[in-house]
């Protein structure tokens, strides 16, 4: 009816005026009085009409003292409370910039959204202080940056430091690391780093930052890269790790599908090298002293068989001093280039004799000649001398002993009982021995001649006296000594 609608528009006024907060009472009171509306008469509707007016003056009223003029904060796109003044959220803000700058140790910026939105505010919403504000706004800071700096290597980043200056201090440390130079090493241009470098100002993340130390490790360390290498004829796995500075249980770790100690020209195999971040290039001036080699002057000797050398002075090598341009790239050397040599002492020559005398037939004669001088004392007696095969012949230490035929000298050493003994084989069946030697002049293996001297007397092994035990031996079995030295007599004085 028209009636009901005007009651209808009435309240629907009413409705729009109160608050958000009343929204719910009135909603309540148009149900109930559509419900009633059928059965009741103007007497109720008039009572409910007259109580939703006092109720929306009430509500009025109590929304007039809980709101005030003000701005809504948003931060990162949530509403977060509400400031009368917008100072007071940036003084706020200050306290928490502050907070984080002492938690991480440098000055820090916040790069959260915020947004003002002007508007009646609620006073129970409201931001009273500073540090109210500071608190609300630390539990929903997301994005907190510090100002920092990068190095960028040829396009690429490769850390993060705190400043610029950290990072030029970083370049240094690496730089430093290839240059050490010894007492006798000077620069002659300053290093040279080959990639491209940048140190770019930024705002970073405050956890991004790394020490100084740990990122000049890095760029030294280097990357790892894999390069293929083709066997070659001769190649070993040693010598192609040796060559790479690793081991050949590296050389197979990098090489799992293949016997690398079964390596055949053509292979291909895999090298695992690490690659450094940064090239350093050194220009060095080297002063060295180096040694001169000495060199052999021979002069010819006629008492020395040929093919026989005798020392006659040492030689002394000399000094110099050598100066070398020399470029390294990471301790490695690339080129040398010498371009001073000053010679501080010159050497000596060696001076060496060499042989000149006919070298003496390796075989003998058939004819023997008296081995010494002296007194036969035993000719024939029991034992070695049975049956006249082998002479005592006694004379002061020292006297000289010749090879009684030439021949090759086969024994030049202690022989049980004999003591000290020279044997010489004569090439024809013939050999003959000298016995109980104080000292031996030859050396097995030596050629010597008739008459040579080979000895000196003495009374080595099983010997009672100074004297010479001679014996002469074909095919092995001694023979006796007055077939070939008819008028030896035991007493008799004998010589050569």
């Amino acid at each position: 009816s028209n009636n009901n609608r005007k009651k209808i528009n009435a309240f629907n006024n009413i409705q729009a005026f109160v608050s958000k907060g009343t929204k719910k009472a009135v909603a309540f009171s148009k149900a109930c009085f559509f419900e009633k509306n059928q059965a009741s008469n103007k007497k109720l509707g008039k009572k409910i009409l007259a109580g939703l007016v006092v109720l929306a003056l009430f509500t009025i009223t109590t929304l007039y003292y809980q709101t005030t003029q003000g701005f809504l904060v948003y931060y990162n796109g949530d509403e977060i409370g509400a400031v009368k003044e917008i100072a007071t959220f940036e003084e706020g803000l200050a306290i928490v910039e502050e907070q984080l700058s002492q938690e991480y140790g440098r000055d820090i910026q916040l790069n959260d959204e915020v947004y003002f939105q002007r508007g009646t505010i609620t006073k129970q919403n409201i931001l009273h202080d500073p540090q109210q504000t500071a608190e609300i706004v630390y539990n929903n800071t997301s994005d907190v940056t510090v100002e920092g700096a990068k190095i960028v290597i040829d396009g690429e980043e490769t850390g993060v430091l705190g400043s610029p200056e950290e990072a030029e201090q970083v370049i240094e440390k690496v730089v430093d690391h290839y240059s050490d130079l010894k007492e006798n090493e000077k620069l002659i241009e300053e290093p040279q780093i080959q990639q491209d470098i940048e140190i770019v100002e930024a705002d970073v993340i405050p956890t991004s930052i790394q020490e100084i130390d740990s990122v000049v490790k890095y760029l030294l360390q280097g990357t790892e890269v894999i390069e293929e290498y083709k066997v070659k004829d001769g190649d070993t796995s040693w010598d192609i790790a040796v060559n790479r500075g690793i081991s050949t249980r590296e050389l197979e770790d990098a090489n799992p599908q293949m016997n690398i100690e079964s390596l055949r020209p053509g292979d291909v195999i895999q090298l695992n090298e690490e690659q450094p971040f940064l090239d350093v290039t050194l220009v060095k001036e080297v002063v060295e002293e180096k040694e001169i080699a000495f060199e052999t002057e021979y002069k010819e000797d006629s008492s020395i068989y040929k093919g026989e050398t005798k020392k006659i002075s040492d030689g002394e090598k000399g000094l110099k001093e050598v100066t070398s341009v020399v470029e390294y790239q990471n301790n490695v050397l690339v080129n040398k280039n010498i371009v001073n040599e000053n010679v501080l002492k010159e050497p000596v020559a060696e001076v060496v004799a060499k042989g000149t005398k006919p070298i003496p037939p390796s075989y003998g004669s058939g004819s023997f000649k008296m081995p010494t001088s002296g007194r036969v004392t035993v000719i024939n007696k029991p034992g070695s001398h049975a049956g006249g095969r082998a002479v005592d012949i006694a004379n002061s230490s020292g006297t000289s002993i010749y090879a009684s035929d030439s021949g090759r000298v086969v024994r030049a050493s202690w022989y049980s009982g004999y003591g000290n003994t020279v044997i010489i084989d004569h090439g024809n069946g013939y050999k003959t021995l000298y016995a109980h030697l104080r000292s031996i002049s030859v050396r097995v293996g030596q050629n010597v001649s008739k008459g040579e001297y080979i000895a000196a007397m003495g009374t080595t092994g099983n010997s009672s006296g100074n004297h010479l035990h001679f014996e002469i031996q074909k095919n092995g079995q001694r023979q006796k000594v007055n077939n070939y030295f008819p008028a030896m007599r035991r007493g008799s004085y004998v010589s050569p």
